[in-house]
């Protein structure tokens, strides 16, 4: 369904995850991030960009390598593709492909096309790489620590920022990668937003917003959650951290709060050693 609709950008949010997949349009091109989840709602993205395309040229943007970002890559073979050079050279590519491969066979979903890692076409190499297309200038920063390969993207022109798996309403931080690098992260939107007030916040999962309250609040839940990790925070406390915070889908976010403090513990044993 749509979730967020303005003059040049609309916002799909999926069944599943509550995924967010975000198509722009300029006068130069079609944007489309993260296009997911369930082949009907893919297909559906796909004849809205068919239908407002026009000449302009599609490009693909994949705001970081998990599997649900990925699986609809196929549904858009014929656009430009843009990705961090991490999620290039990424050896966990295997690994993420058969995760999507593996819930699709769970749920017995089908697909009209292969799953595939996706293939890219233009790189970025550098925090807070310049990207152009006619007028249309797209400015990305690094995003690491969720993972390892995240990229946010920023289109002044529409006002927009992207930011991934960064942000969102209704899930905590997931550290699969860094919890130091998930806090310089936190550190770069900080910025951003501070620079610009007028920017809307498109996360991955949970609504979009722009509302600089409501942003210096996401940003805040987020700083506050990984203190509560550092502290080794479980049982009730997690329990009433939840209820504070209005999370509603206790059961996988108690796996998820346990896979983190794993995270925390082992990034700081390597800490300690290298001291």
């Amino acid at each position: 369904m749509i979730i967020h609709k303005t003059n040049n950008v609309t916002v799909f949010q999926s069944a599943m995850f509550q995924l967010n997949t975000t198509v722009v349009t300029t006068e130069d091109l079609i944007l489309v991030v993260d296009p997911g989840y369930l082949p009907y709602e893919i297909e559906k993205i796909r004849l809205y960009v068919d239908r407002i395309k026009g000449d302009r040229p599609i490009y693909l943007f994949f705001t970081h390598s998990d599997f649900d970002h990925i699986v609809g890559y196929g549904a858009f073979l014929d656009a430009k593709t843009i990705a961090s050079e991490q999620f290039v050279t990424n050896n966990l590519k295997e690994s993420q492909l058969q995760e999507a491969i593996n819930y699709d066979d769970e749920y017995y979903i089908v697909r009209p096309y292969q799953l595939v890692y996706p293939s890219i076409d233009y790189m970025i190499k550098e925090d807070g790489e310049r990207f152009q297309v006619g007028n249309t200038l797209l400015t990305f920063y690094y995003a690491l620590g969720h993972n390892h390969d995240g990229l946010i993207g920023v289109i002044e022109s529409e006002k927009l920022a992207i930011v991934g798996d960064y942000l969102s309403d209704i899930e905590f931080p997931f550290v699969y990668f860094s919890f130091e690098q998930y806090d310089r992260t936190l550190k770069s939107l900080s910025s951003i937003f501070k620079e610009n007030r007028e920017l809307t916040l498109i996360t991955s999962h949970g609504t979009v917003t722009s509302d600089q309250s409501e942003i210096i609040k996401r940003l805040n839940d987020s700083y506050e959650y990984l203190e509560f990790v550092k502290r080794q925070g479980s049982g009730e406390q997690f329990e009433q951290f939840m209820k504070e915070k209005n999370y509603l889908f206790s059961s996988v976010f108690r796996k998820r709060h346990q896979d983190n403090l794993r995270v925390y513990g082992r990034e700081r044993d390597v800490s300690r050693l290298q001291k």
